[in-house]
């Protein structure tokens, strides 16, 4: 069975941090196996969700690089109730890439968010980005080359007929749409011709990231398109180190704190558990004088908004929750 507590608070009881990440809705998480049994993490699945339950989370999306996560989403909501665990679709090769009927199976077992292509980008591959970590894993990640690899738009810069498809498809099951690994051109693109199809806002995936790499200019011209723009705890970590707190903080003050959301993003044995990591995150936006209404949009109100959830989600998982806790004791 999985653990049923979170980390403990610290003397005196629960801080402003704490607090914070009550409600918190992880849009980015990546659970095990993801890759392969060796890319190990540090923690089960239902372990570390159920200290994401324990800290008051409401909910993550599970994200795979490789597979639609329904079915372990399914068997993890039975394992670890008190957490809503929302299951997604990566438009990778594995799954047959911009794929419609894909995203229409997925949805029809629950998944409420399509990422467009990971390691299949060619923008990632060119970048040698996630396609480039692949080769620690898979031999035949050596066969990801650029002319190989999935765009959203074709030569005149506009949207593939296959994008369009699979954005009509997100449409019609209400699921939001992320960016992932394409070139920001493409995102803009996406973001763009979304609205065409009733899509209104999408997110921006980790434009800080090596393998997507935009601009400034590039993200305030998103978030002028609508989008939402994601910042991921993994850019942070000591080993990547990709964006200081104090230009995260500079970036925010150019698209407002409406228009970003603060997640996990990262699968490492020698990380810890991602619910520990977010609480870092705000802990440290704290103490760079960031308000507490602005953390909250960004690891609450935002993802809940674009989920379409409402006062009432909450207060049934946290009803469920208390229920769990006086059980536990």
């Amino acid at each position: 069975m999985p653990c049923s507590h979170g980390f403990p608070h610290p003397p005196g009881g629960p801080t402003v941090s704490d607090e914070l990440l009550k409600g918190a809705i992880d849009f980015h998480h990546h659970g095990y196996p993801e890759i392969s049994f060796e890319a190990l993490t540090r923690m089960e699945d239902a372990d570390e969700i159920a200290i994401a339950r324990g800290a008051g989370m409401a909910g993550l999306v599970l994200k795979s690089h490789v597979y639609p996560t329904v079915g372990r989403a399914y068997h993890l909501k039975n394992q670890v109730p008190g957490i809503e665990i929302i299951p997604s679709i990566t438009l990778n090769h594995s799954v047959g890439g911009l794929n419609p009927m894909a995203i229409e199976f997925a949805a029809r077992q629950g998944a409420k968010m399509v990422f467009m292509p990971t390691w299949s980008a060619t923008h990632d591959i060119e970048r040698g980005g996630m396609s480039a970590y692949l080769r620690n894993f898979i031999d035949r990640a050596e066969g990801l080359q650029p002319e190989k690899g999935i765009r959203l738009t074709g030569s005149d810069g506009k949207l593939t007929q296959q994008t369009r498809e699979c954005l009509d498809a997100a449409r019609q099951f209400g699921m939001v749409v992320c960016s992932a690994h394409v070139s920001p051109k493409e995102s803009i693109a996406l973001a763009d011709g979304a609205k065409d199809h009733g899509i209104d806002e999408i997110i921006f995936s980790h434009p800080d990231s090596h393998s997507v790499g935009a601009t400034r200019e590039e993200i305030r011209d998103m978030a002028q398109l609508g989008a939402v723009a994601e910042f991921c705890a993994l850019g942070c970590l000591p080993y990547f180190q990709r964006i200081g707190l104090g230009d995260f903080a500079d970036i925010l003050a150019e698209i407002s704190a409406d228009k970003a959301i603060l997640t996990t993003d990262y699968f490492f044995e020698w990380a810890p558990p991602a619910s520990e990591t977010l609480r870092m995150l705000i802990g440290s936006f704290l103490m760079l004088g960031m308000s507490e209404a602005d953390i909250r949009k960004m690891v609450r109100d935002t993802p809940a908004r674009v989920l379409g959830w409402n006062d009432g989600d909450f207060e049934r998982i946290a009803r469920e929750q208390a229920r769990i806790a006086d059980v536990a004791e």
